[in-house]
Formats: C-alpha cells, sequence, structure tokens
C-alpha cells in the first residue's frame, strides 16, 4: 500500500465477529486497518497489509436485541422485525478533504441519521452512493449531504449552516463540536487539539511551533501580511534540504516560523 498519512487511517482491533477475510471468507481476529474512507484491511500498519476485509452479515434477532420490550415489539410487528433484523449496520467514516476541496473553498461530507433515536454519524461518499443498493434499513435511517466550508473564517460559515439546517435535522447543530475543523489557515490545517495538516493531508510535525505558516517568497504569489516580507524556509539558514536544525523537523521551503534567520544576513 502506498504511503499513507497517519490522520488518513486507524488502528483497531477486532475480536472476530466483526469481519472475515475476503480471500478465504474466514473470520479475522487481531489488528486492522481502517481508511479515511471506510475501507478495511487486516494488519498492522500501511505497508504490513494481510488482505482486504468485508463484514460479517448480521446473525438474526442481532439488530433487535433480546430484552422484554424488543421481544413484544418482534411479536407484534413481527414483518418489521425480521426486516430490521436481517439489515446490515451502515459503516461510519472519517474524511478529509484534498487539495483540490481547498482550492475551491469547501467538500461535501455525507452522513446518516437513525430517524427514531435523531442519532448522526459520518459515512463515506461510497456508502452514501450505494446507500439504496445495499441492504441497509432505509425506513429507520435517512442519509443526507452537507456543504462545508474550508476558509479562512469556515466557523462562522459553517455555524450559521448548521443553525438553519437544525430546523429539518434536529440535534444536527450540536453533533459538530468544533464548527471550524478543517479550517485552512496561512497552509496550516488545524485538525483537533495540537493536531494539524498541510492542505495536501500531509501532517504537520507536533515538534514544529504554532507560529509555523505559509511564508513570504518572491517566486509564489502568496501573501501573508503576518510574516515579514521574503522570509520563508527556503531561505532560512536552520534549513538543510527540507529538515530543520532548530527544531529538528522536516519542514516545507515555502513555509515560516519566528525562528527564521535570513542566509544572507549570516553570511555578511
Amino acid at each position: 500500500m502506498a504511503y499513507l498519512p497517519e490522520n488518513k487511517y486507524k488502528i483497531l482491533y477486532t475480536n472476530g465477529k466483526k469481519y472475515r477475510l475476503k480471500a478465504t471468507k474466514r473470520p479475522y481476529v487481531g489488528k486492522y486497518i481502517q481508511l479515511s474512507n471506510g475501507k478495511v484491511f487486516a494488519g498492522d500498519h500501511p505497508s504490513r497489509i494481510i488482505g482486504p476485509l468485508i463484514s460479517i452479515e448480521p446473525l438474526l434477532n442481532r439488530n433487535i436485541l433480546n430484552k422484554k420490550n424488543n421481544n413484544i415489539y418482534s411479536i407484534l410487528k413481527p414483518k418489521l422485525a425480521a426486516k430490521q433484523n436481517t439489515s446490515i449496520p451502515i459503516p461510519t467514516s472519517t474524511p478529509y478533504p484534498s487539495a483540490l476541496d481547498y482550492s475551491k473553498g469547501y467538500f461535501i461530507r455525507f452522513f446518516s441519521v437513525r430517524l427514531n433515536t435523531k442519532q448522526y454519524q459520518e459515512i463515506s461518499k461510497s456508502t452514501f452512493d450505494d446507500f439504496y443498493k445495499r441492504n441497509y434499513d432505509k425506513s429507520l435511517n435517512k442519509i443526507f449531504q452537507i456543504e462545508w466550508s474550508l476558509n479562512e473564517n469556515n466557523e462562522e460559515q459553517n455555524t450559521k449552516k448548521l443553525r438553519s439546517l437544525n430546523y429539518q435535522l434536529p440535534g444536527i447543530f450540536n453533533f459538530f463540536p468544533d464548527k471550524g475543523q478543517y479550517g485552512l489557515v496561512w497552509g496550516v490545517v488545524r485538525l483537533k487539539g495540537t493536531t494539524r495538516a498541510y492542505p495536501t493531508g500531509e501532517s504537520i510535525p507536533k515538534i514544529l511551533p504554532a507560529a509555523y505558516q505559509i511564508g513570504n517568497s518572491p517566486n509564489t504569489i502568496i501573501t501573508n501580511y503576518a510574516v515579514p516580507l521574503n522570509q520563508h524556509c527556503g531561505n532560512c539558514i536552520f534549513n538543510q534540504n527540507g529538515y530543520c536544525n532548530w527544531w529538528k523537523a522536516n519542514i516545507k521551503n515555502q513555509y515560516w516560523c519566528r525562528a527564521y534567520k535570513s542566509k544572507v544576513d549570516s553570511e555578511e
């Protein structure tokens, strides 16, 4: 598998009841990799893939738990109960905008909501596209999409949008604790806490300071008024072929931080 940034996948564990190997059809026990697009593979690292995994079909009476009220429901509405028992779960997904999305200033996010409980979850585009083709419970679940702003003031834009949607989709506003998620500010995407990324999805080393951002270069049309003119990592004395000797981390030539020291000044 090609290189994947850490924020594009998760390493999880299954006890053999959730997935089986696609090649052998046997239940799989152990660590597995879940990509941001919802696909799953057996293995403990993207460089050590065993093979693709597929969901194990739910057993009869798995969707309706064996409790008194549920048993009464199954007796009173046997056809509806049987239908729910044979449906498959809707997989969740963690999205990430592409560089093209950032050039457009937005990306489309996909969701499902359980109508009787108003529980929301984010899903992949492929799950959204295949929703009416697969055996999901369409009587209890609804799918929809949201245009998510990626601009510098995306928190304000997304807040307004979610407030207007909350009338049609009660609870959707509170589903997003971070309305400014994925916002691009001076070449830096702030994901969660101190976790940052470049617009391409590549992780920014956590050791780099909070002031690390796009710089000013005479060879680019990008201008950052928070950075002095002509200052960028490309002409900084600490930059050694894309590695910063000051912070001991990989950097980008077009970026900048306050530790900047000009090569020209040092030569004088």
